[in-house]
């Protein structure tokens, strides 16, 4: 195919990296970044690994600050054990770095519960001060959204799953509009009738599988919820 090898489905044009990291066992979750590292020092410490075919520095919509995580995939699938080896408990700066598989891929380091673990958003049980509103991400992906049948699909598939820990009152689920960046895309909000079913529903779901993603929870600010401010 004209120098192209295709891997996963899409074409990788050698030394070009995409910034859209698909879903696959060889998906890289690396948490704990400094927030002043941009995407080509983050890059460049993954280069040392390998090549990458996919890189994507998670980064807020509205100050364009890395969030302090990211998603890569390698090239070659064998060097993302080796990538996870080295770069996991990593120090940075006043950091370390948490590297692992972002989707549920055959292995898991020791067989270990998988649960991901972003500083300071959901480590179990520290997902910041218990509200009625829990947010979960890495469900799913904006593209699964645009489809309207696909998106009622996911909406009733979350409010029966989250309606198991407790009455749900409302969910939000914002959705991909071309040419605008919506804030909170590819997020879930659930809101709870209370604290108690919120806090439920965050310990069953952190660490769960879905669509052969973990699934990553944070209390979310119920008044920036009821005004539809989402990030």
């Amino acid at each position: 195919m004209n120098g192209l090898s295709d891997l996963g489905g899409f074409p990788v044009i050698p030394g070009v990296v995409s910034t859209v990291v698909q879903d696959s066992p060889h998906k890289i979750f690396i948490g704990g970044l400094p927030n002043y590292l941009n995407d080509d020092q983050v890059k460049e410490l993954l280069l040392s690994f390998g090549q990458l075919k996919a890189f994507n520095l998670v980064k807020d919509s509205s100050t364009a600050l890395s969030k302090g995580y990211a998603f890569c995939e390698y090239v070659d699938p064998n060097v993302t054990d080796q990538a996870i080896a080295g770069l996991n408990g990593m120090q940075l700066g006043d950091k370390k770095l948490i590297v692992q598989r972002a989707s549920v891929g055959a292995k898991n380091a020791q067989n270990q519960p998988v649960a991901l673990q972003i500083p300071g958003l959901t480590l179990t049980g520290n997902a910041g001060p218990p509200t009625e509103v829990l947010c979960l991400m890495n469900m799913v992906m904006p593209e699964e959204l645009m489809d309207e049948e696909e998106y009622e699909d996911i909406l009733e598939d979350v409010r029966e799953e989250c309606g198991k820990y407790g009455a749900v009152l409302s969910v939000e689920i914002p959705r991909p509009i071309e040419g605008v960046d919506v804030p909170g895309c590819g997020k879930i909000y659930v809101e709870f009738r209370s604290i108690m079913d919120c806090q439920k529903a965050q310990q069953a779901l952190t660490g769960r599988k879905f669509a052969q993603r973990i699934v990553v929870t944070s209390y979310y600010d119920p008044d920036k919820y009821h005004r539809r401010d989402f990030q």
